[in-house]
């Protein structure tokens, strides 16, 4: 059997948190999830292609002429519900010229809408709504010889007229056994992040799932299953030595969860000598983290966190479940800052029960902490979340997401905060002249061109800035 999995670009739409500005210079990095695949599937035999096509550079002719001579059995692509109907027209480009070519869909957006993505996309074979290595190997066997998919769990797939779904898989429990990304698939040296100071540079995991319950977040409340330390720091390894990686993202909902694990894996990273040849950054919790961390992961390479800090006013930080205080994010991020590691902030503009004056506090709070750089997102209600379960549908006559899918369209209108009286435009402003106040002040300039390590990255700034400045006055 043959597959190609295929990282597709796509183009940013209105109901999403990010401010347009920053993601259009956020930099490229690679779908560390579809690597993971990748390396489920080599495992077992698959013949593989990768196609990355912003890090590869294809053009949809370039692209086209790999896949015919490659010939796959099966594609694999990763869908987000807000890019759905970006991965419909995919699909049907994909077969415009390959259209005896099978097609699975996975991601978070299956695991939510699995029948109905089916439905919506008849072109659409398969969908994985489970982890690769608890669906797949049993998905493939049964294809090469000529089974029925009847009881695989995590699967949906099409049988006559009809669409099958046996139910979840479950979840993978020993995480060390799960091959690493398949990083010798890609080009490692075309990746990076906004603020990224090394290559080569890659993403990493080392976590699935998440304890904690921020009513915003698809993933609170999932089982937290981790990996061991030495196979972190095996993967950490393999990075350096095999693919001349120099600097690791990693990209769990929190790295420091549990204290011995954090500990074990910088004192072996210490050991090996890597503390010394990478640099490594995490995202954090102000409630998971101390001064002891801070200090052995300083030491062992990491370099800067991110930080879910959300809010500057201790009320909203309730109403989103964050489990912090104003006291305790202030304290954390001076400690972060006086031991040497770079600290990021990450607000939420529009939380249940904003008003302009906690927009104000939250905004005035950012500028009060020693944060090398901050991000002001519009929050969004993403389904299956308590945002959306709690804040939104009850005050609506339509359910905005399940309405996205099923329609023909894109749906173009905003769908709006019935938990806050402010509009959507005046939040929007409010966040992009946030960016603008936190980052054009002669302090903070400095702080940012103190952390400049290269002349790619003083570019980078310098026309992320000059575009946010004049995207404001533009629509002012």
């Amino acid at each position: 059997m043959k597959c190609a999995l295929i990282h597709y670009d796509v183009n940013r739409i209105s109901n999403e948190p990010g401010n347009k500005t920053v993601m259009k210079h956020f930099g490229h990095m690679p779908n560390i999830q579809l690597l993971y695949v990748a390396g489920v599937l080599e495992k077992i035999g698959v013949g593989l292609a990768y196609y990355d096509i912003v890090g590869m550079d294809l053009s949809n002719f370039e692209l086209e002429k790999r896949l015919k001579s490659f010939a796959p059995d099966l594609i694999g692509l990763s869908v987000y519900t807000s890019h759905f109907h970006q991965a419909k027209s995919y699909v049907a480009y994909l077969k415009s010229f390959l259209p005896d070519v099978k097609i699975i869909l996975g991601g978070i957006h299956c695991a939510i809408y699995s029948t109905e993505t089916m439905r919506q996309i008849p072109a659409v074979d398969f969908a994985c709504t489970g982890e690769a290595e608890m669906v797949l190997p049993e998905f493939i066997k049964r294809w090469e010889k000529r089974e029925s998919f009847e009881g695989i769990r995590g699967l949906v797939w099409r049988d006559g007229d009809n669409i099958k779904y046996a139910g979840k898989a479950d979840l993978c429990q020993d995480l060390d056994s799960v091959p690493f990304p398949a990083r010798h698939l890609i080009p490692n040296h075309k990746y990076y992040n906004f603020i990224s100071t090394r290559r080569n540079y890659t993403v990493l995991n080392t976590s699935r799932g998440c304890p904690f319950h921020c009513i915003f977040c698809e993933a609170g409340g999932q089982k937290w299953r981790a990996r061991s330390p030495e196979n972190i720091a095996a993967e950490f390894a393999e990075c350096y030595e095999k693919y001349g990686i120099r600097e690791i993202d990693i990209f769990d909902s929190s790295f420091t969860i549990n204290k011995e694990r954090v500990m074990k894996v910088c004192n072996l990273l210490i050991k090996n000598g890597l503390a010394k040849k990478m640099i490594w950054d995490v995202r954090s919790r102000v409630d998971t983290i101390d001064e002891e961390m801070l200090e052995i992961m300083k030491k062992a390479g990491c370099y800067r966190i991110f930080y879910g800090i959300e809010s500057g006013n201790s009320e909203i930080l309730k109403k989103i479940r964050k489990a912090s205080n104003v006291k305790r994010i202030e304290e954390i991020i001076k400690k972060t800052d006086k031991i040497g590691i770079s600290a990021f902030g990450y607000f939420l503009i529009g939380s249940p029960g904003e008003t302009l004056e906690t927009c104000r506090q939250t905004i005035n709070f950012a500028k009060r902490l020693p944060l090398d750089f901050a991000i002001f997102n519009c929050l969004v209600a993403f389904p299956k979340t308590e945002l959306y379960e709690k804040y939104y549908l009850p005050y609506v006559t339509h359910d905005f997401w399940n309405n996205y899918i099923v329609s023909p369209e894109p749906v173009k209108i905003f769908m709006g905060r019935p938990w806050t009286k402010i509009s959507d435009e005046r939040l929007r402003r409010i966040a992009h002249k946030a960016m603008l106040g936190f980052y054009f002040r002669p302090g903070q300039l400095y702080r940012t061109i103190r952390s400049i390590g290269s002349v790619e990255q003083f570019r980078r700034y310098l026309n992320a800035g000059w575009d946010m400045f004049w995207a404001y006055f533009k629509k002012k």
